[in-house]
């Protein structure tokens, strides 16, 4: 991480695109991928000395990916997807996301290799007018405030049991991303994290 990268980022480069939003009345939303395990356990407990803990889990090999974006006000567009993010992927959840929202976006993505493709950026180029992509400074999840929604998800899918399908899995991300699109006020605590706190809008 390059830290006058991100104090650019965060004295000049985000400002920028808060006021340009403002001024266009578009939508500022934060993406990010992730992927959950049905093996997953990310609680922790306690075993006693010299037994040490252990779980039955599922194949490991039972996996989904979830591609999502929030913004400060607190709405939510997702799709979750087996296969590894491409840039034909990425731009098919973009069309998706555009025909959810009326207004235009300026989507904040990191710098993973299907979002910097060309095929996007062509994408991107035609569709200006609803749509423009900024990117965040180079390894810093830290400032996405997406990050903070990847971790709620993957504390909240197993905590039921752990599932024994790929196809039992991927309702439990479906359910968690449904749920929270009729709480924006839990989305907007996402934004409260100190290091996302400055795109929390007024």
């Amino acid at each position: 991480q390059d830290p006058e990268e991100v104090r650019h980022w965060l004295e000049v480069t985000y400002p920028a695109i808060e006021a340009r939003a403002a001024r266009e009345d578009a939508e500022i939303h934060w993406c990010d991928e992730t992927g959950a395990a049905a093996d997953q356990q990310p609680r922790r407990g306690y075993a006693r000395e010299g037994r040490p803990a252990r779980i039955e889990v599922p194949d490991p090999h039972i996996r989904m990916n979830l591609i999502s974006t929030i913004s400060n006000e607190g709405s939510v567009h997702f799709m979750t997807y087996k296969e590894t993010m491409t840039a034909a992927l990425f731009i098919t959840f973009l069309e998706r996301m555009l025909s959810e929202t009326t207004r235009k976006i300026f989507l904040i993505v990191d710098r993973l290799r299907a979002h910097e493709a060309k095929k996007v950026e062509a994408w991107a180029a035609e569709h200006r007018d609803r749509i423009e992509l900024f990117f965040l400074p180079r390894y810093a999840p830290e400032r996405n405030a997406d990050e903070y929604l990847n971790n709620d998800m993957k504390g909240s899918i197993n905590a039921t049991g752990l599932p024994g399908s790929q196809e039992g899995l991927r309702p439990r991300i479906q359910g968690f991303m449904i749920k929270l699109r009729h709480l924006p006020e839990h989305v907007r605590q996402y934004f409260q994290h100190p290091c996302v706190k400055y795109a929390a809008g007024t």
